[in-house]
């Protein structure tokens, strides 16, 4: 019994001495795991680790707190396996006369090996292009324990695992504020996730879009100020008539009338904003012919006339035409109506900076995806980099004919390891539903205005906060009320319908205009001179003796208004629609504001789990290491120990970017984010 036990641990001795020699798993190297790792360590909790609460309005109140370094620190060689290992170097140097011996095919000498255990990090870097697994080495052996077959490839691809290819390539940092920068100055298109700009150009937001409506020539303010403007016009013609009559008398006592004529007229004509038009017209007229009962053989006469046209019930009062605009009809939305345009252009405003606003937290939305895949991209490739030491610590094994390195086991190792090689390739490409770094860095560029391609990574600098925060929920919702656009855009909209429904009552009155014209004449033989009455028109005119008025009313009415009634009834249903939405919008907000408060309580315990998750499985692992080479537990619960530790750490990484996320959201729901990371929107549309 003695002997059997003194024969195990001179193999042991010996397999561990192997492992030592070709760089296997008998102790975990420090320096041969990946350089940089997920990231730096975290203290554990209750020593002097706990962050603070912080009480905050808007997280972005929080400018300058950065989150504590993520707890995934390389591991290190524990006590006891560095006491194992000076062991089994004495034993060593103490059993020089031991060999090991291969009853088939051929001896190996102490430290030969059937496989060669290079470090994964001296394998040829791979490129960005798919890979092409080149083909492993066979390995014979014996034909007691496994059958010679193509699925007993033990040798690794060299070219299916290599460095960190993230690691190698050159990388450009970026930061939330270069990020906003750069995003706001390369193009005039926000492009926010879910633009399909190919499919549907016109549902992108510009940095046009709202001058485009200030300056509609047709529906804009400008246009509907254009109304009253006022407007000058003039003629001038002249005639040469030459004509015989049948009848003396129609020829004013002339058979062959001969006539020269030449009119001029000028005027000037204005609409106010209470309804009335007016217009003031001066007319000049030459008239030379041959009449018998002419005083004058030719003459001119001015004219000076003035009218007015004011209504009194339909279409009267600055309101109505402030609302409606000149010449309305009911039915037609008002569409020129001042008050009504300059709505439409506040509401363009809005929806320009409700998209600006989406754009925005799409961008920490994608920004901190990367950064997660960043994260998640190296926790894999340090596990990838694990189970290949494992792999070469089951070979090792097998090789010395030794618990722990039976066929099955060894495959079940080799399969780790592979299936970590796939999720490397996944983690870079994308696959299984699932994008990947690549495509997430190249969305960012695209969202950004970047090129796709200029021989840089770009790769997120910013930490996620770590501090916990508070938000009072009376006082965001307060907040949210005040500064929410989707709620401002639509409390403009209710203003239009109240205005329209205004304007839709007046056209139920009658119409009544009160017109009045005055006309001031002068006549004489020549247009302008001195002497005896009528030789000159304009002294005729300044006399002031020819002066002609006109003063009446105007009433009709149409039988039934069936028009009016009904653009009255539209009119109401559209403002009881319109205030039902935003009361709905306000009941709305109210929900989303305790799901953001939730979501920001909930994303913090679910981060402090993680990072309490990892501690335990960072230990688990370390002691399922020591206890595997010291064959008390199997293969199995160490490659279970290294698969825990993955995905924790993965998950530590999701739970960061939804903590960092859901303090955007609460921001965002209350409507502040661009004022909280400093972006004001200029109007300079008109």
């Amino acid at each position: 019994m003695a002997t059997q036990q003194e024969t195990k641990r001179c193999r042991l001795s010996i397999a561990l001495g192997l492992l030592m020699i070709s760089g296997g798993c008998a102790g975990v190297d420090s320096a041969r795991l990946p350089k940089k790792n997920l990231g730096e360590s975290v203290p554990r909790f209750g020593q002097n680790s706990q962050p603070r609460a912080i009480v905050a309005d808007s997280p972005f109140q929080l400018a300058g707190h950065r989150s504590d370094r993520d707890p995934t620190s390389s591991l290190e060689m524990s006590d006891d396996l560095r006491t194992l290992t000076d062991q089994v170097e004495t034993t060593l140097r103490q059993s020089s006369s031991v060999a090991l011996v291969h009853e088939s095919p051929r001896r190996l000498e102490a430290g030969e090996h059937a496989l060669p255990l290079a470090s994964p990090r001296e394998w040829p870097l791979a490129d960005h292009s798919p890979l092409h697994l080149s083909p492993p080495q066979q390995v014979e052996v014996r034909p007691a324990q496994l059958d010679p077959s193509p699925s007993q490839e033990l040798s690794p691809p060299h070219d299916a695992t290599s460095q960190n290819r993230v690691s190698s390539l050159v990388t450009r940092s970026i930061t939330e504020s270069e990020m906003l920068q750069w995003a706001l100055a390369q193009s005039p298109v926000l492009r926010p996730l879910g633009l399909r700009i190919l499919e549907a150009p016109e549902a992108a937001a510009t940095i046009f879009d709202r001058s485009i409506t200030a300056s509609d020539p047709f529906f804009g303010p400008q246009a509907a100020l254009a109304a009253f403007d006022s407007s000058l016009f003039a003629n001038a013609t002249a005639q040469n008539n030459d004509r015989v009559f049948n009848n003396a008398t129609l020829g004013g006592d002339v058979q062959e009338l001969n006539q020269d004529f030449v009119n001029f007229n000028a005027g000037i004509q204005k609409r106010t904003y209470s309804g009335a038009t007016w217009d003031l017209t001066s007319r000049k007229q030459y008239d030379g012919n041959n009449r018998a009962g002419n005083r004058f053989p030719n003459y001119w006469e001015t004219q000076l006339e003035a009218g007015v046209r004011q209504p009194l019930l339909r279409g009267a009062g600055k309101q109505f035409n402030s609302i409606a605009g000149p010449n309305a009809q009911p039915g037609f939305n008002f569409s020129n109506g001042i008050l009504i345009a300059r709505l439409n252009d506040r509401i363009s405003e809005a929806e320009f900076e409700v998209a600006m606003r989406r754009f925005v937290r799409d961008l920490y939305t994608v920004y901190w995806d990367l950064k997660r895949q960043y994260r998640s991209y190296e926790s894999i490739i340090a596990a990838r980099d694990l189970a290949y030491r494992t792999w070469q610590s089951a070979l090792a094994r097998r090789e010395a004919n030794l618990d722990g390195g039976e066929a099955n086991k060894e495959a079940q190792s080799r399969a780790k390891y592979y299936r970590y090689c796939r999720e490397a390739e996944i983690a870079l490409g994308g696959g299984d539903s699932q994008s990947g770094l690549w495509a997430t860095e190249r969305r960012l560029r695209r969202m950004i205005g970047l090129p796709s391609e200029e021989g840089q990574l770009l790769r997120p600098a910013d930490d996620a906060v770590a501090p916990e925060f508070h938000f009072d929920f009376d006082s965001v919702f307060s907040r949210a009320l005040a500064n929410r656009t989707e709620l401002t855009k639509q409390s403009l909209k209710v203003q239009q319908q109240q205005l329209k429904l205004v304007a839709s009552k007046n056209f139920l009155l009658p119409q009544m205009d009160l017109i009045g014209r005055y006309r001031l004449r002068g006549f004489g033989d020549d247009l302008t001179g001195d002497g005896d009455r009528f030789s000159s028109a304009y002294q005729d005119f300044f006399s002031l003796e020819h002066q002609e008025w006109e003063f009446g009313l105007e009433m009709g009415v149409t039988a039934g208004r069936r028009q009016a009634h009904a653009a009255v009834r539209n009119a109401t249903l559209q403002l009881n629609k319109e205030r039902s939405l935003l009361a709905e919008q306000q009941r709305t907000l109210h929900f989303e504001i305790k799901d953001a408060i939730s979501e920001v309580h909930s994303a913090y315990v679910a981060l402090t789990f993680s990072k309490l998750q990892f501690e335990a499985a960072q230990d688990r692992l370390r002691s399922s290491q020591v206890l595997f080479e010291s064959d008390k537990i199997q293969i199995e619960f160490l490659l279970d120990a290294q698969e825990e530790l993955l995905q924790v750490q993965r998950q530590y990484a999701a739970d960061l970017t939804r903590y960092s996320l859901s303090l955007v959201s609460i921001s965002a729901q209350s409507g502040t984010l661009l004022q909280d990371i400093g972006i004001y929107l200029q109007n300079d549309s008109i």
